[in-house]
């Protein structure tokens, strides 16, 4: 399995438990995927550095997961249908960001 950092940001109109919601949706969609879920991670509403779909702002959310090859294609394709996504960037995990994972997993603590 493969490490991969997801960065989404969601509409700002959205409320508290709308965005609870949709993140855990992300979150189920990955697991059910194939996926484990490392880090989910709000930033809370950042202004974006151009106007979106005429949004000035938008919820930032990084995740962290562990996944088989073909999962990531999977969760784009997911993202793309969601109105709510204005934009999203799904990567290899760095080495040097996967490591703190390994070490984790190895059972040894940083």
């Amino acid at each position: 399995m493969n490490y991969y950092e997801l960065l989404y940001v969601v509409q700002p109109h959205m409320s508290e438990e709308q965005l609870n919601e949709f993140i855990k949706a992300v979150a189920e969609r990955i697991k059910n995927e194939g996926g484990e879920i490392l880090k989910n991670e709000l930033w809370q509403k950042r202004n974006l550095a151009y106007p979106i779909k005429k949004f000035k702002q938008g919820y930032y959310i990084l995740v962290h997961y562990r996944a088989p090859s073909y999962t990531p294609k999977r969760i784009e394709e997911y993202l793309r249908i969601k109105e709510d996504i204005l934009r999203f960037i799904n990567v290899t995990m760095l080495k040097r960001d996967r490591k703190k994972y390994e070490k984790e997993e190895d059972g040894k603590p940083e």
